[in-house]
């Protein structure tokens, strides 16, 4: 697999936070200033977003995980934390499942450990064949500001901008082979259940893309120190609650250093 883009700022144990779907490391910066006093902060792009290349062969979030993994070891880190958006979690919990002794701890920010139900798998399937023949462009304008919670949206419009305008640069291939990734993907409520005190569960209670009631099914198993619902957000909660996101991230990776 190509290389990874990222950037680092801080000193400390090693916490590595992965983006979402049509994101990139810049969704991390403010939160990663925030944390850099306290902790060694490593924000990456995904390969096929951002800056970092996307693999010539289809792949799986395994086998993300895995490469983000080996480029992690390379980096010369022998343990870290792994903070998940979205996307950005479920490839978290792969990397949780093979790699116990190396990932300390995950954060899954706005994700979920459940495997997309039947209609979500399809949607993923539609939106592969509408990507192939529209493009980018039409779906990062409607997707982006649908991660907000729309009663504060319009705080959140430059951002929203800015995303939407990054993802413009995102290949169309990228988009599908990671929509054909995440409707692949596994169900990983048995590591909930495995890892229930290593785990950070940050939910939005106006997220549509992971609804509330699924967050409420994941909480009743991990430890409930370490489970936050968000009011006021729904999938940009890093955003949309920022100061009460940097609380938990710190009090919840203080635990592990």
């Amino acid at each position: 697999m190509p290389n990874i883009f990222h950037f680092e700022s801080g000193e400390g144990f090693p916490v590595v936070f992965i983006h979402g779907f049509c994101e990139s490391s810049n969704i991390w910066k403010a939160l990663s200033k925030d944390l850099s006093n306290e902790f060694r902060i490593i924000c990456l792009d995904l390969p096929g977003f951002g800056k970092s290349p996307l693999p010539k062969k289809d792949f799986s979030l395994e086998e993300i995980g895995d490469h983000i993994i080996d480029w992690l070891k390379g980096l010369g880190i022998e343990r870290c934390i792994v903070i998940g958006h979205s996307l950005g979690g479920y490839i978290a919990l792969e990397m949780l499942r093979k790699h116990y002794d190396f990932v300390t701890a995950i954060g899954l920010f706005n994700s979920s450990a459940f495997e997309d139900a039947p209609d979500k798998k399809e949607n993923r399937t539609k939106l592969i064949e509408f990507v192939n023949e529209h493009g980018v462009m039409p779906f990062l304008k409607t997707f982006v500001p649908s991660l907000f919670y729309p009663n504060t949206a319009e705080n959140h419009k430059e951002i929203i901008d800015q995303i939407r305008d990054e993802g413009l640069s995102i290949l169309p291939e990228s988009v599908m082979k990671y929509a054909a990734a995440m409707r692949d993907r596994g169900d990983s409520i048995d590591l909930l259940r495995k890892y229930r005190d290593r785990i950070l569960l940050i939910s939005g209670e106006y997220d549509q893309n992971v609804p509330l009631e699924k967050s409420k099914a994941m909480a009743e198993i991990l430890n409930q120190g370490n489970v936050y619902f968000i009011r006021d957000s729904a999938h940009m909660s890093l955003f949309e609650q920022r100061e009460i996101c940097f609380n938990a991230v710190r009090n919840f990776a203080g635990k592990f250093v």
